[in-house]
């Protein structure tokens, strides 16, 4: 061991002391390098210039990027520095409300997008540094009155609706495939509930059948094919209708008023067909639900579907707001859940002339099962030969 004296001591600037090179060692020029002495701090202390910073970015010139606040300067000079690009755009909105926006150039259709952002921009400044004066309640309403020029959706002829029902609609329902999956577990689950209800305690049958009919059907006294059997089938049939609108609607309570409705509306039909069953006259009784039911039920359920995605949309909206996710997924849901609902006429049409008519019960099942077919090849298979193009908000000005 070396004595004390031959120990390298610490440089006094406090830098590390070199390590000293080796014979063959490549990399002693790297660490003499590292060696060096560092700056003491209170060098910059002193007054040795710091490394010069580097400027900072401007900020980007876009149409979400407003001014930075202009100090000292009044709402009225405000207003005067801007008022020409206001007075233009108000122009070209005056031209729009006599319906001559169409015949304008592509340019001066352009120059008004441009126009409606510098003054989006400037009402955003008003809204910083002018809050409640009336230079910000005339951008807000200018603002107001060009957006929908701006951002308009195509309008709806009627020579879209046949590709609207041939590929939009089933699309749509495919896209709610995991929805209408919940509501038909909740259907089932009604079914299921009622079946077993009436297994356990026969007496709430009595709560959902006419008194007359259940004691015709008790004593099995059924003449004519199936007699009062139609009474039962519009306890099925009948509320549909408000049914579906329940589903949906129920849809802004977070989804519950539609579950419930499900498991209710289901745990009906399981009742029914439990009670039914067990006197067995199952066989010529739903010969008179299964023409239109299919059909109905099948409606039941994806209205279901759209009121659950108006409760998921509350419940998870994601990075929206809550209202913002609701407005969202409820324009989708009122369109699945009105192109659905027009199935109900062509039900409607069936229970009027198919489920009552003196038709064999054979020939009633194969047109409920052919219903049935077309349905689900309808809305399993629609649109998927030709992707159609996502519908797209229409810009009538660029830029």
């Amino acid at each position: 061991m070396g004595r004390a004296a031959d120990l390298p001591l610490p440089p006094r600037d406090g830098s590390r002391p070199a390590r000293p090179a080796r014979r063959g060692d490549r990399r002693a020029p790297l660490r003499a390098a590292r060696a060096r002495p560092r700056r003491p701090r209170a060098a910059v202390a002193a007054g040795a210039a710091p490394r010069a910073a580097l400027p900072p970015a401007p900020p980007p010139d876009g149409a979400g990027a407003t001014r930075p606040r202009d100090a000292g300067v009044t709402p009225e000079q405000f207003a005067a520095r801007r008022q020409a690009g206001w007075a233009e755009l108000e122009s070209h909105l005056a031209q729009a409300r006599r319906g001559a926006l169409r015949s304008v150039p592509a340019a001066d259709l352009q120059r008004f997008g441009v126009l409606y952002r510098h003054a989006a921009s400037d009402l955003a400044i008003a809204r910083r540094d002018f809050a409640g004066q009336p230079v910000t309640e005339y951008l807000n309403g200018l603002c107001g009155r060009a957006h929908p020029l701006i951002y308009r959706g195509r309008p709806v002829r009627p020579s879209a609706l046949p590709r609207f029902y041939a590929s939009g609609l089933p699309r749509a329902v495919r896209a709610a495939g995991p929805y209408v999956a919940a509501s038909l577990a909740l259907s089932v689950a009604g079914v299921l509930a009622g079946w077993l209800s009436v297994r356990l305690r026969p007496d709430l049958a009595a709560t959902l059948i006419p008194d007359s009919l259940f004691d015709r059907m008790a004593r099995g006294e059924v003449s004519g094919g199936i007699g009062d059997a139609p009474v039962a089938a519009s306890l099925i049939i009948g509320n549909n209708v408000k049914v579906a609108l329940l589903c949906f609607c129920g849809g802004v309570l977070l989804g519950i008023p539609t579950a419930l409705t499900l498991l209710a509306n289901g745990w009906v039909l399981g009742t029914l067909a439990s009670s039914i069953h067990r006197d067995g006259i199952d066989y010529r009784f739903w010969a008179y639900i299964v023409p239109h039911g299919v059909i109905e039920l099948s409606v039941i359920v994806l209205a279901g579907a759209t009121g659950l995605m108006l409760g998921d949309a509350i419940l998870r909206p994601g990075l929206l707001s809550r209202g913002d996710a609701l407005i969202a997924v409820a324009l989708r849901a009122v369109v699945l859940c009105v192109g659905v609902a027009s199935l109900l006429v062509v039900a409607g049409l069936l229970e009027g002339f198919v489920s009552p008519s003196d038709l064999p019960t054979p020939a009633k099942y194969a047109i409920g099962a052919g219903s049935g077919v077309l349905l689900y090849s309808w809305l399993l298979l629609g649109g998927r030969t030709r992707r159609a193009a996502a519908p797209r908000l229409q810009l009538d000005a660029g830029g």
